[in-house]
């Protein structure tokens, strides 16, 4: 299970993130401080929860949301200090599962959590999305093209999560680098066009959707 935890209180965030890690300690959890590394985030990796704080640095929590819901219905439990009826109600507007005010008890988060996950294990999209001749489910980590199944590597996965993600969107060398490998990772930009040429052999009859924008990136569309 992959577990997101978005607040810019480092104190509150690592409370958080070890009472998560006591429920569930097989789950993988990421912490993050501000809305843009948020997005980043789900952006290349599929998460089972999030928790979302609102007011955060660079784009606020509810922001947030409503690009995640643009393309994802992960569960979403949002912590705020805002606690009037108003700003909770925009919350669920937006999509999210739970409001929850501080001050609050982690035992009473972790049991938002229980909640939330019970509510969605029968309810786990199965079917495979379809995108021209790729049918791909991100949940079950799952791609195939022309109805032959592709075994992708991390790196390889994490590339087409993001351009499934964000078709048509252009990306240079350099956002790909800071997305996928991570803004402190001191490699090559050439990594970028080995990996991109490994996984364009790997889509086979797809491999034009991944296209080279001269001189700037590389974007992906049909």
């Amino acid at each position: 299970m992959n577990i997101l935890i978005v607040e810019d209180e480092k104190h509150l965030n690592d409370l958080l993130h070890d009472y998560v890690k006591d429920a569930y300690p097989d789950a993988v959890i990421h912490q993050v401080y501000d809305g843009l590394s948020a997005l980043n985030r789900v952006s290349v990796e599929v998460y089972d929860l999030i928790l979302l704080d609102v007011m955060l640095p660079h784009m606020g929590g509810f922001e947030v949301c409503k690009k995640i819901r643009e393309s994802s219905s992960v569960p979403i439990i949002m912590l705020s200090a805002l606690n009037d009826e108003e700003n909770q109600i925009k919350g669920y507007n937006l999509g999210i599962d739970e409001y929850v005010t501080k001050p609050y008890s982690p035992k009473l988060v972790i049991k938002k959590i229980e909640a939330v996950l019970a509510r969605y294990e029968h309810t786990t999209p199965e079917e495979m999305l379809k995108y021209g001749v790729i049918e791909y489910n991100l949940t079950k980590y799952k791609i195939t093209v022309d109805q032959q199944i592709v075994e992708l590597n991390k790196k390889e996965w994490e590339l087409f999560t993001l351009f499934i993600n964000n078709i048509g969107r252009m990306y240079t060398r350099e956002d790909l680098l800071n997305l996928v490998w991570g803004f402190d990772y001191f490699g090559y930009e050439r990594t970028v066009d080995t990996h991109i040429k490994r996984l364009r052999q790997k889509l086979g009859s797809a491999s034009s959707y991944v296209r080279t924008v001269y001189k700037s990136g590389y974007k992906f569309e049909k």
